[in-house]
């Protein structure tokens, strides 16, 4: 094989190696509707699936809203997804309708974790720094809950 057939495919098989996880480590990284990246690094996370017409969500959001807050500066991510993928627009007057003051994600996580499909309202899910779903809420949080939970599985 000639120098230049070699240097072609090394540098193939580097671009191939460096777009696989190696040994799990990679995180996958997410965007909000602002704009920011939201790296889930090796901290706690919290996704909470909501909908506008869930009236349950609705009357959660302030308890979330009040959890964000209290907890953005901790070792917890916490995010939104919409339940019903809604283009960016859509999704944005949802976000104010609703008053959701945590960021949402563009992208759904759940493939990427494992979440399988959800059949209730709003449904949150907690991932252990390692990655793994630790636990599945069905159903309404409020802050204490939250924070409750997250403790316990630590």
């Amino acid at each position: 094989m000639d120098k230049d057939k070699f240097m072609y495919f090394k540098k193939l098989l580097l671009i191939i190696l460096l777009q696989i996880p190696i040994f799990g480590f990679a995180k996958p990284v997410f965007h909000d509707t602002q704009g920011n990246v939201i790296d889930f690094g090796n901290k706690w996370v919290v996704v909470n699936y909501w909908a506008p017409w869930c009236g349950i969500c609705f009357k959660e959001i302030p308890e979330l809203n009040s959890y964000y807050q209290n907890n953005k500066a901790s070792d917890v991510v916490f995010v939104g997804v919409n339940y019903d993928h809604l283009p960016k627009d859509k999704l944005k007057q949802a976000i104010q309708k609703m008053d959701i003051q945590f960021p949402v994600l563009l992208e759904d996580p759940k493939n990427i974790y494992g979440f399988g499909e959800l059949e209730i309202l709003p449904t949150t899910f907690i991932i252990n720094p390692k990655g793994k779903v630790a636990k599945t809420i069905i159903g309404p949080n409020t802050e204490e809950s939250l924070n409750d939970a997250i403790n316990y599985l630590r």
